[in-house]
């Protein structure tokens, strides 16, 4: 279907544009063929009407031969035949009509005869520039969709570095306890297999509802408990309102893993992990809070996690999410903003 036609808001502001160029018709119905005013507007306002149908037809063939796969002379020679044809049709339309006003309007059908080589031209002119329009239109929504399918593309990728990461922090978590405490080594597996098969099923989808999200990042936590025991508490404080707004798939258990790994593994006495999140009307505000201790020895790779997040909240949503870092009497802060609605 035309895009035009796909709801009567865009068939009315489709119609009001054609007022000016009605207006260009009348008067060189006018000035070409000595019609007075009152003439020129009764012919011209159906046959622009006419006209501004017809100017529809050039998406189909646009459509048809496309820019960048058409050759030149093909894409001229349609289009060339088809403004002939249909100024004749819109011509056709005017004489038809100027014939039906000449009881009311002595003498019309021969002074609209006189105009009609100038109004073909004018005509075919205003053909040619609506398929330059839809061409326009359509190289348009190529690029949007390329683009859309690029950003899609660019997200799978991010997301599919983040069971890998977190898998191999985890094999080295159980490798550490096997040793020591053989019987949670074995209850961390089962939690961590039970974590990765909801995880590769979130993470076929684009978005969750935060709710499936804080769920997972439970499940995370739950894993790493068995390995730190009393040295990991965590807390959240959550609004009831987020539970439904969607956020991409696999945002939060990052980092709640940064949190672990590079703040409550690091300290001999553990800490708490803080997550707070809340709803302001369009907006979803998550916060992640944890201790770290700022002599520790680098881990290596730090950041990782973090940068994973940042380029996927820029290729989802652009400038319009943002993730702010804040570090302040040895505590960690990431704080994230994100339009989100809820679901209908």
């Amino acid at each position: 279907m035309h895009p035009v036609l796909q709801s009567w808001r865009r068939v009315v502001a489709w119609m009001t544009a054609w007022l000016p160029l009605g207006a260009m018709l009348a008067l060189a119905a006018h000035f070409s063929g000595g019609l007075t005013m009152p003439e020129s507007i009764a012919v011209m306002a159906p046959t622009a009407l006419v006209l501004a149908l017809v100017c529809l037809a050039p998406f189909y063939v646009c459509r048809y031969l496309p820019l960048r796969s058409a050759s030149a002379g093909r894409i001229l020679s349609h289009h060339l035949a088809g403004a002939m044809i249909l100024s004749g049709v819109v011509m056709l339309a005017g004489r038809v009509t100027a014939s039906l006003l000449s009881t009311a309007f002595p003498g019309l059908d021969r002074r609209f005869g006189a105009a009609v080589p100038m109004l073909a031209v004018v005509v075919l002119m205003i053909y040619l520039t609506a398929v330059a329009l839809h061409y326009a239109a359509l190289e348009l929504e190529a690029s949007r969709r390329a683009e859309i399918l690029a950003r899609e593309a660019q997200l799978k990728a991010l997301k599919s570095q983040v069971n890998p990461h977190f898998l191999f922090n985890s094999l080295n978590s159980i490798s550490a306890l096997t040793a020591v405490a053989p019987t949670e080594a074995r209850e961390m597996c089962i939690r961590l297999a039970d974590f990765l098969r909801t995880s590769l099923r979130l993470g076929e989808r684009v978005t969750i509802p935060f709710a499936e999200e804080m769920a997972l990042t439970k499940m995370y936590l739950d894993v790493e408990q068995i390995r730190f025991g009393a040295r990991l508490q965590v807390k959240q404080e959550l609004d009831a309102a987020c539970s439904d707004c969607d956020v991409p798939a696999l945002l939060i258990q990052p980092l709640a893993e940064n949190a672990v790994k590079h703040g409550i593994a690091m300290m001999a006495e553990g800490g708490e992990i803080v997550m707070s999140g809340r709803r302001d009307r369009d907006w979803l505000r998550f916060t992640i809070t944890n201790p770290f201790d700022p002599e520790a020895p680098s881990t290596g790779r730090n950041g990782l996690g973090l940068r994973n997040i940042r380029e996927r909240l820029e290729s989802r949503y652009g400038g319009a999410a943002r993730m702010e870092i804040r570090v302040e009497n040895c505590s960690y802060h990431v704080a994230l903003t994100l339009p989100v609605r809820a679901p209908r």
